[in-house]
């Protein structure tokens, strides 16, 4: 019996340090959703199937177009919007009352349990309908859930996924989304947080995602033995140019040209194109000439230095990428048109 306890926990520690090694050969520019440091999960479709159906709701007061309900509701009059917030909340504790663990849910959640990894819940759904359905399905609720009640737009608003990354601590580019809907992926987008799409497989929601599973059971096997995925903003790069050179470009330092007509947009080219690190020379400001000749910045941006102003506009597009000031990297052409060009001459 002493041999087989040890049998096991060997292949136990094995597992772990299979795991490990895993996520120690991801790095910048590729991403696995085993990184985060916080995940904020939608709630019906992933977490519980309560099965909602508001097809009623839309008869009834929308002639049947779909709408966004929580949003259009708020215009109606008052005492039609009353109506529809009774047969809301009528809806979801029905659905609630019966609700399920969605297969592979309470493996996520052990998952993150077990490696102390917060997580959240984000949902459109009243408070009492969630702890009616967490109730029923046997799920005990974390410290962080936002639902409508709460005195925050709900999503695709950003702000309660700023709300759910704050109180678990945590910056919203180290949080990861998991979600069924497209208000999950635009929500986080907005947010400047990752998303993962589980339960669909809708190809005109993938422009918003890093990566989609067909099930929840699927996410969580890759959870336990990722690999490299590519984020969304190298994807037509690597489409186009393959992953070695991705890799290869996303290694180099360049520098932007003192001479440069549009930093930016020089910023922003060699960005698409793979570049992992931007240095600016020193004591470089946005000056008037930059702000005419460059329809990225704004006014306020005028006179500010550079490299905090480009920083915080590359951070929502390319968010891997190095801003630093200094005269560290290659020195390439002022024309963002030779780029391209003199970056295939460094990477071969």
């Amino acid at each position: 019996m002493q041999w087989k306890r040890r049998e096991i926990d060997a292949t136990l520690y094995a597992k772990k340090l299979k795991e490990e090694d895993n996520l120690l050969s991801i790095s910048p520019p590729f991403w696995h959703p085993a990184f985060a440091r916080a995940f904020i999960l939608d709630w019906d479709g992933v977490v519980v199937e309560t099965n909602l159906d508001f097809s009623p709701v839309y008869g009834r007061f929308f002639g049947g177009k779909r709408v966004m309900l929580l949003e259009v509701t708020q215009s109606l009059p008052q005492e039609v919007r009353a109506e529809v917030w009774r047969c809301l909340e009528e809806i979801e504790t029905d659905g609630a009352s019966r609700a399920q663990p969605v297969p592979g849910s309470l493996e996520l959640l052990s998952w993150l349990d077990e490696r102390n990894v917060p997580w959240g819940i984000v949902s459109r759904n009243s408070k009492a309908s969630v702890e009616i359905a967490a109730k029923r399905a046997g799920i005990a609720l974390p410290p962080v859930v936002i639902t409508r009640d709460e005195k925050v737009p709900v999503k695709p608003a950003p702000e309660a996924f700023w709300k759910a990354s704050e109180l678990m601590g945590v910056e919203p580019s180290c949080a990861v989304v998991v979600g069924d809907f497209l208000y999950d992926l635009i929500g986080a987008r907005r947010a400047g947080m990752r998303s993962v799409l589980v339960q669909r497989m809708d190809e005109g929601w993938l422009d918003w995602i890093e990566v989609a599973y067909p099930t929840l059971a699927d996410f969580v096997r890759s959870l336990k033995e990722p690999e490299p995925l590519t984020p969304w903003e190298y994807r037509l790069l690597e489409a186009k140019r393959g992953r070695e050179w991705l890799k290869k470009c996303f290694r180099l330092t360049v520098q932007i040209p003192r001479d440069v007509r549009k930093p930016c947009s020089w910023a922003v080219t060699a960005a698409t194109l793979g570049v992992g690190g931007i240095s600016v020379p020193e004591d470089l400001r946005l000056e008037a000439s930059h702000w005419l000749n460059d329809p990225y910045f704004e006014m306020v941006d005028l006179w500010q230095p550079l490299p905090q102003t480009l920083e915080r506009f590359m951070k929502s597009r390319f968010p891997m990428t190095k801003i630093a000031e200094g005269g560290d990297g290659f020195l390439l052409p002022a024309d963002p048109a030779f780029l391209e060009e003199s970056l295939r001459a460094l990477v071969q």
